[in-house]
């Protein structure tokens, strides 16, 4: 029963900058390479066989190969990488990013409620002069932690794009509610600008080419890396933002269903598994295993430690067993689905409550748990993004399980004197700095005064 898992370039990217062994250079990047950290040890934790796809540029992949020799780095043979890669810019092209008003609207929603982030498009005024921003709606513009550190993610995402070898051309399809002459970014521009004289250009804290860039790359990732996976009958580890993107997509078809699942395990109580089960087999389910990262830096003086430590955990009966239980459910036969989910399930919460016992930390900010949400059967699902986020996977058992970025980002946050440790063997570059973002106290979401207002286009 030997369980592959795939794991992306972008995470491993991550693990390289807080390990030392990359230069870090965005100083906010720091919380996001936690959570890939968390994504490499749980790789190695949950498989009998981690694999990645070699197809970063030279300069970066000689250095990362020696460095992650327990690793199998696959080439894709040339005519498969083009019709995957073809076929996930196809899907990511197809990602409108819509607008209404001045706030996103239509799926896209969905990501940032994923996200936990607020944003708005606004004028930024200067005397005179009025900048086009994308904003983040803050309660206090005094924490604004969590919102930097996903602005670290799109900046991640963006330099992954960059790192990678002869990445397919892909729009970034962009909609105003009311306006059809806009497609894209630069038509969304030109329109503000053409409609305001005042206009002197984008703000120089906005987020709005980051953001659309990263909603399309990450969708494009994320379906490249779920059809590499099925090609190899492994499951897929994505980074961060990726995992975003796919909860985004469960939450299009089934939003309550996932909010429901969720938020009931991120209460007090001792249950670590949810589930909605089909007659036909399908189901959701969100599961809270621990914040293996706390337990291992608890256990060790640096990152690069605990990812040894991870490798020798891998052999014990704790992780062998939830192993053999996840192999199970993406092996379940078509006879009597209902029963056979509701079955492994229940074995999954009992690993995962043994998990929960051994390995969850306990900090000043409460016991470390994350939580995931997974999807079985063969019925992916009727919505046109989740069916064809899993196209490769059609009439097929599979299991997939996204991690919550919002619930690690909170892990993260709460680390306490364990944070210092992860950072101990950070290097920074001679020009690392804290990029900032733009914010805008909530309250102010409907309101304009003399430093800025909403930005809303005419409809036609």
């Amino acid at each position: 029963m030997n369980r592959t898992v795939l794991i992306d370039n972008s995470t491993l990217s991550g693990v390289q900058r807080l390990t030392g062994e990359a230069q870090t250079l965005n100083l906010n990047n720091i919380d996001n390479d936690i959570l890939c950290l968390e994504k490499l040890v749980t790789a190695i934790l949950f498989s009998d066989r981690v694999i990645s796809v070699d197809d970063y540029k030279e300069k970066y992949r000689s250095e990362r190969l020696k460095r992650f020799g327990f690793v199998d780095f696959i080439k894709l043979d040339t005519e498969t990488a083009t019709v995957l890669s073809k076929n996930a810019a196809d899907f990511a092209s197809s990602m409108v990013f819509e607008f209404d008003g001045s706030k996103p609207a239509g799926d896209v929603v969905n990501f940032f409620e994923a996200l936990r982030i607020d944003p708005q498009l606004r004028w930024d005024v200067f005397v005179s002069s009025e900048y086009l921003t994308l904003t983040l709606l803050v309660q206090d513009t005094k924490a604004t932690q969590h919102e930097l550190a996903i602005d670290s993610v799109f900046r991640h995402e963006s330099a992954d794009a960059g790192a990678v070898t002869n990445p397919q051309e892909m729009a970034h399809p962009v909609s105003v509610e009311g306006r059809s002459d806009i497609s894209d970014i630069k038509d969304l521009v030109q329109a503000f600008r053409s409609g305001n004289s005042q206009y002197r250009g984008p703000g120089h804290k906005s987020l709005l080419q980051r953001i659309v860039f990263g909603y399309g790359w990450a969708a494009e990732r994320s379906h490249f890396y779920n059809a590499v996976a099925a090609i190899h009958n492994a499951d897929a580890y994505l980074a961060p933002l990726r995992d975003a993107f796919c909860e985004s997509c469960c939450r299009i078809e089934s939003r309550s269903q996932v909010n429901n699942l969720l938020e009931r395990l991120k209460s007090h109580s001792q249950e670590t598994l949810s589930k909605i089960v089909e007659a036909g087999g399908g189901a959701r389910f969100a599961v809270k295993l621990p914040f293996f990262t706390a337990y291992l830096i608890s256990q060790c003086d640096n990152p690069a430690q605990c990812i040894e430590k991870a490798l020798e955990l891998r052999s014990s009966k704790d992780f062998k067993g939830c192993r053999t239980v996840l192999y199970n459910l993406e092996n379940a036969k078509q006879q009597d689905k209902h029963k056979e989910i509701n079955q492994i399930l229940g074995y999954l919460e009992q690993s995962a409550d043994a998990l929960m016992k051994t390995y969850a930390v306990t900090t000043d900010g409460g016991k470390q748990f994350s939580l995931s949400l997974g999807l079985t059967g063969p019925s992916i699902g009727t919505s046109f993004k989740l069916s064809n986020l899993f196209s490769s996977y059609e009439n097929k058992p599979f299991t997939r399980v996204f991690r919550n970025i919002a619930q690690d980002m909170l892990n993260v946050e709460k680390l306490g004197g364990l944070h210092e440790k992860l950072c101990s063997t950070i290097r920074e570059h001679k020009k690392a700095t804290y990029p900032q973002i733009a914010v805008t106290p909530k309250f102010m979401e409907d309101k304009e005064n003399e430093y800025g207002r909403p930005a809303e286009l005419r409809t036609e």
